[in-house]
């Protein structure tokens, strides 16, 4: 009886506290804002690959070849198009499938592999749109396999064949820069990543720091600070800096688990005559890429130590201070995640966007990079910068 009065008393305590009950509402109301924009970048990823045409160029005119070709035009609903080369298909259709030269002597010897050349356009870099686009590959190769026996049964009038695999040779036409398929997964993937790893080590800097400010209001020793002549702005940059070296500690083993985890995984699916994407993803970007994660993790923490400051010269108690930071936490993740799933556009609202959020600088430097509109991030970062010195001002403001 005495541990259960103990325990309802524990949990009216945190129930009453406004903290709590106003994280609850923010995590509810961001995620479920975020739930709806990542469902239509989804569902708008799907019905893209669903509606988008197909260019197909022929090397070789053959009665198979064009049986196959009407075959694949009738599944797909009249979405394929012949083109006279690889370029004009994908700048056109989107995607451009190559039927080579000596296809019908591969597809009617039991013997011989049937390889097609594609090659796709993709317009926003994000981890969605990338996986769609590249998919359709993937599509293209089952519909032609499947479809394969078919056109030969019509064509020489012979029982039904069986299916012969198809291996399709894939490229990605990105801002006019053609990548292998697996050079674009490898940097997309780990660029969407970013965002996200960048954002749990801020939204825990922002729980360091509104603590350290909170617990020294219980403690007294807030008062004992104030009344030193000592500059309250050295005071805030004094716990940002403090909170910024916890996190960085903790960033810094939660990465080295993150890349020890990564090489793990990509050790046995590495070929002995394929880079691992780690060195294919450093060679692409180049080594200005950590620098630019490096900046992001800089400018990050005084960001949200600024934030977590603010929170904890506003509340009580320590308690209250970590019912708000949580919420914190949890809406610099959600960042992370519509990064990943939406992508950033190299437009001037992308570069706002990500100097206001922060945790996307290396997303944005990415795009920016690819693109070629390097103003972008150079704008991006003096937003960055600017965000920092005004939250800076505005906990100094606070703590007085």
């Amino acid at each position: 009886m005495t541990l259960t009065r103990l325990v309802k008393r524990e949990v009216k305590a945190f129930i009453k506290n406004p903290g709590f009950i106003i994280g609850l509402v923010l995590i509810i109301s961001v995620y479920g804002l975020l739930g709806n924009i990542t469902g239509r970048a989804v569902e708008s990823a799907v019905r893209e690959v669903i509606e988008s045409n197909v260019g197909l160029v022929l090397e070789e005119r053959t009665r198979l070849v064009e049986e196959l070709v009407k075959l694949l035009n009738t599944t797909m609903e009249g979405r394929v198009r012949v083109y006279e080369s690889l370029d004009e298909a994908v700048s056109d259709a989107g995607i451009g499938v190559v039927i080579p030269t000596g296809f019908t002597e591969n597809a009617t010897s039991p013997n011989k592999p049937i390889i097609l050349r594609g090659s796709v356009k993709v317009a926003v870099f994000s981890l969605t749109g990338a996986q769609a686009r590249t998919g359709l590959l993937t599509t293209i190769s089952s519909a032609v396999e499947r479809l394969l026996p078919l056109a030969v049964s019509a064509t020489y009038n012979v029982s039904l064949q069986p299916q012969k695999p198809i291996f399709v040779s894939g490229s990605i036409l990105f801002y006019n820069k053609q990548v292998s398929q697996e050079e674009f997964l490898s940097v997309t993937v780990f660029t969407s990543l970013i965002p996200l790893f960048v954002s749990i080590i801020l939204g825990i800097n922002t729980t360091y720091a509104s603590q350290l400010v909170a617990v020294e209001k219980v403690e007294k020793a807030f008062e004992m600070i104030l009344a030193q002549p000592i500059r309250r702005r050295d005071i805030v940059l004094a716990k940002i800096l403090g909170a910024s070296i916890a996190s960085i500690l903790f960033g810094a083993v939660y990465m080295i688990g993150l890349f020890i985890m990564f090489l793990g995984g990509i050790s046995s699916a590495a070929s002995a005559e394929q880079a691992p994407p780690i060195i294919m993803i450093m060679t692409f970007l180049g080594p200005e890429m950590l620098g630019m994660i490096g900046l992001a993790v800089v400018l990050g923490l005084i960001f949200s130590g600024a934030i977590g400051v603010m929170i904890g010269s506003l509340v009580s108690d320590e308690r209250i201070a970590g019912g708000l930071a949580a919420p914190v936490m949890f809406v610099f993740m959600g960042v992370g995640f519509v990064a990943m799933y939406l992508g950033l556009p190299p437009n001037p609202a992308s570069a706002v966007l990500a100097g206001l959020t922060i945790a996307t600088l290396p997303y944005m430097y990415v795009v920016s990079l690819m693109s070629g509109e390097t103003s972008l991030i150079v704008y991006s970062i003096i937003i960055s910068v600017g965000t920092c010195a005004l939250l800076i001002y505005a906990a100094s403001a606070i703590f007085n």
